[in-house]
């Protein structure tokens, strides 16, 4: 997704963390300052959009990623969730 992109090199962050690389090689994966890291992607063999969410600081972190950073970006983009955290 560009707006990752753009966030990073506007030198943003997410819930607090400086984006510190996104790699754009089969989706978007975006690296944090604390190593935790967020990676949205097409799925290889389905029409569905894959997003897996790392934090190196618990589960609850891992959680707030999801459901305070990915979610609400991708909400004007992707429908119902077949599946959640």
């Amino acid at each position: 997704m560009k707006e990752y992109e753009d966030l990073f090199a506007a030198g943003g962050s997410i819930l607090g963390r400086k984006i510190v690389e996104v790699i754009t090689v089969n989706g978007v994966r975006v690296h944090l300052e604390d190593g935790s890291w967020v990676l949205v992607r097409a799925s290889s063999n389905k029409p569905e959009v894959v997003v897996v969410v790392e934090s190196t600081g618990s589960e609850d972190d891992m959680r707030a990623l999801f459901h305070q950073e990915v979610k609400p970006r991708l909400g004007t983009r992707v429908g119902k969730y077949n599946q959640e955290i």
